[in-house]
């Protein structure tokens, strides 16, 4: 299809320039013949003549179905489109208008403002140009560096671990300059089956070993998270809330978004780094195991990074990782959660006691959000000595990060979105102010801090926003 541009001048030609659209190149009509002559030297093609005569659209329709972009001052628009329509009546038509919507649209015609093209054309290439800009400051500040680690929170998910392998990719290192590594282990089958097919090496390292690196990156964390001490970290990237001052030379915290992984995939479109299929199925799980397939806390910017990663990754492999081998101990606990599960004012309460690995415990609130009646599920369990509490709710109640703050803030680590949030406590904290720490006595008083963090009386004085 070709497709007819008309305009007085040569403003859609400078605009356009040499673009090819639907494979052929585009015919410019023009009211003067200089401009015609300017187009045809820069290899357009263009006819002039007046625009407000049938005559010009006979000579330039070949089928009358040709689609047509229209730029005119608005008091010339009216003419232009009727003697466009005594030619093509069926010729679909775009008008590129100012702010005000013109009067007298001809049937299939529809219209486009400047200010609504300058939101989807050069606003994103501005943004992309800041971003490109941004990336160039990272790689810059780490090129120097001979040994970089690339930090994730103990034990890390699929959007950390997609993360620090992007993150790798970005900086041009190997696993030699630039480790993967964690203070824990990954506990989650899922995680350990990505690991294991998509060869990510995560190293489990000690605080000691800091000192052994020139720069230390942190992904899909930042440094209050950790009970070991930073002074001072290289780069924070992530997409929980800031709910510390962040000690770090660079930092990009994004709230808004639903994973670390779509921050990733931005720079590596900005830097136009070619995407693996390894990384890309990375990345694309990553955003998908965050956002739980885009229905959880998913923007416009994770929709785009991942339509920009679906035809990349390898969907045989994303089929392995998401259905894994569960152990029995995990069933076990899940049954134990299911028979002392509690329904209060719609809150849903489980505690799980002690468990094999962490992520049962947010897997089992995700799973518990689904009960009829339910707008909150509160899923705990113990593991290594520390209590972890998972909270979702139905998205259209009281932000689950401030409640959770609220409720548990003044006892451990505590916080997150508005339709999930986490709690991490240890459990000598719990010693301290229960006296004891049996499965009965924790899983009360999680009830009673979160019942009353959740009518604005926790023990942190209310609540505050995200």
């Amino acid at each position: 299809m070709r497709y007819v541009l008309i305009c007085p001048d040569d403003f859609l030609h400078h605009l356009l320039g040499g673009t090819t659209l639907a494979g052929d190149p585009p015919l410019y009509l023009v009211a003067d013949a200089g401009v015609r002559t300017r187009i045809a030297r820069s290899g357009g093609q263009a006819l002039s003549g007046n625009l407000d005569e049938p005559a010009i659209y006979r000579r330039a329709f070949r089928t009358g179905r040709e689609a047509v972009l229209v730029a005119a001052p608005a008091e010339r628009l009216t003419k232009i489109l009727a003697a466009l329509r005594a030619v093509a009546p069926q010729a679909p038509v775009l008008v590129l208008r100012d702010e005000e919507e013109p009067a007298g649209l001809p049937a299939g015609a529809t219209s486009l403002s400047l200010s609504a093209f300058g939101e989807r054309v050069i606003q994103p290439e501005l943004e992309r140009a800041a971003l490109r800009a941004r990336v160039e400051r990272v790689r810059q500040h780490f090129a120097p560096a001979e040994r970089v680690l690339i930090m994730m929170q103990d034990d890390p998910d699929p959007d950390a671990i997609a993360s620090a392998l992007g993150l790798r990719t970005l900086l041009g290192r190997n696993r030699g300059s630039a480790p993967i590594a964690t203070f824990g282990t990954i506990t989650r089958p899922e995680n350990r089956t990505m690991c294991r097919i998509l060869d990510i090496e995560v190293e489990e390292i000690h605080a000691r070993a800091l000192d052994e690196y020139d720069r230390v990156a942190m992904v899909d964390v930042q440094p209050g998270f950790f009970q070991e001490r930073f002074e001072q970290v290289d780069l924070v990237i992530d997409h929980h809330p800031e709910d510390r001052t962040v000690r770090a030379l660079l930092k990009d915290i994004r709230p808004a978004y639903g994973a670390t992984s779509t921050i990733l995939t931005e720079y590596l479109r900005a830097a136009e780094v070619k995407i693996s299929q390894r990384l890309a199925t990375a990345l694309l799980y990553g955003i998908k195991s965050d956002t739980l397939h885009l229905e959880r806390g998913g923007t416009r910017a994770d929709m785009d990074a991942f339509a920009s990663l679906y035809p990349l990754a390898n969907h045989s492999w994303l089929r392995r990782i998401e259905r894994p081998e569960m152990p029995q101990e995990a069933l076990d606990a899940l049954a134990h959660g299911l028979a002392h599960r509690q329904l209060i004012r719609g809150v849903l309460f489980s505690h799980l006691g002690s468990l094999p690995y962490v992520d049962l415990v947010p897997q089992f609130a995700d799973l518990c959000l689904q009960v009829d009646g339910v707008e909150w599920s509160v899923v705990s369990g113990i593991v290594n000595a520390e209590v972890h509490i998972s909270v979702r709710n139905v998205g259209y109640v009281k932000s689950a990060g401030d409640v959770v703050r609220a409720a548990f803030g003044d006892l451990g680590a505590a916080g997150g979105h508005r339709a999930m949030a986490k709690a991490v406590i240890r459990l000598a904290e719990w010693r301290a102010e229960l006296g004891q720490v049996s499965a009965e006595v924790v899983s009360q008083g999680i009830m009673e801090r979160f019942l009353r963090a959740l009518d604005g009386n926790g023990p942190g004085g209310g609540t505050d926003r995200d």
